[in-house]
């Protein structure tokens, strides 16, 4: 008999040669998803399902960099190279996610291990990620990250624009009973300099830093030549 969500057993989908993996709860009934339509996973057309919708917009809404903490765990957010990479710190059994993205998304486990949700055709796929190993989300692909130990993943975007981000309710659902049975925290951003902002004054400093530079080199310069013109007169 098929598990409650539609998995039909280990599967070498979704970027991987491995066996797919379950995870277990004292009630799979409330956590595992049930699909309710075909919703047409991994192109465009996914977000015309009833199950998705917009989700927190951008990416880039949420201040660049910054530090997010609560009762979860945190999430440092970075701009490198112009593009968009966030460090997640999970506590053992939270869940991130619920979401699709437009574009590919990669991850690196830094340490820890995740068991990674993707919804396929077929249902669920769960796979297990330990220390210094990658897994890749395809495009229109709604994932979890469930945690089973206290993990740090890497997560970035290779497009230079930032990505959208939606719902996808089902999971999103599972998410938030999940995270309610461990936190109730509201969480606070710990705001950095604004990305806009750091470029500005980075260039500013410079400009600062230089032209106090050349006053201190003109000052030491004038010293110097006073000095050597008293001594010779």
């Amino acid at each position: 008999m098929a598990p409650p969500d539609g998995t039909k057993g280990p599967s070498k989908s979704f970027n991987d040669t491995r066996p797919m993996k379950h995870s277990t709860y004292n009630n799979d009934s409330i956590l595992e998803p049930t699909v309710h339509d075909h919703v047409p996973v991994g192109t465009p057309a996914v977000l015309e399902s009833p199950h998705v919708s917009d989700g927190p917009g951008k990416i880039a809404n949420s201040p660049v960099p910054s530090v997010f903490r609560d009762d979860r765990g945190s999430i440092d957010r970075l701009r490198v190279g112009g593009k968009r990479i966030n460090l997640l710190y999970s506590k053992t059994g939270v869940m991130r996610s619920g979401y699709l993205h437009p574009e590919t998304k990669y991850d690196f486990v830094v340490s820890g291990e995740v068991e990674v949700w993707v919804l396929t055709n077929r249902g669920t796929d769960k796979k297990i990620y330990k220390a210094l190993e990658t897994f890749v989300i395809p495009p229109y692909t709604p994932h979890i990250l469930h945690f089973l130990s206290d993990t740090v993943v890497a997560e970035w975007w290779n497009q230079d624009r930032d990505t959208l981000c939606y719902f996808y309710h089902p999971y999103r659902r599972i998410v938030d009973v999940q995270n309610s049975l461990l936190s109730t925290s509201m969480g606070q951003h710990h705001l950095l300099v604004p990305q806009m902002d750091f470029d500005r004054k980075q260039q500013e400093a410079t400009g600062v830093s230089g032209g106090i530079l050349w006053m201190a080199t003109g000052l030491a310069f004038g010293m110097i030549l006073g000095g050597y013109i008293a001594r010779t007169r």
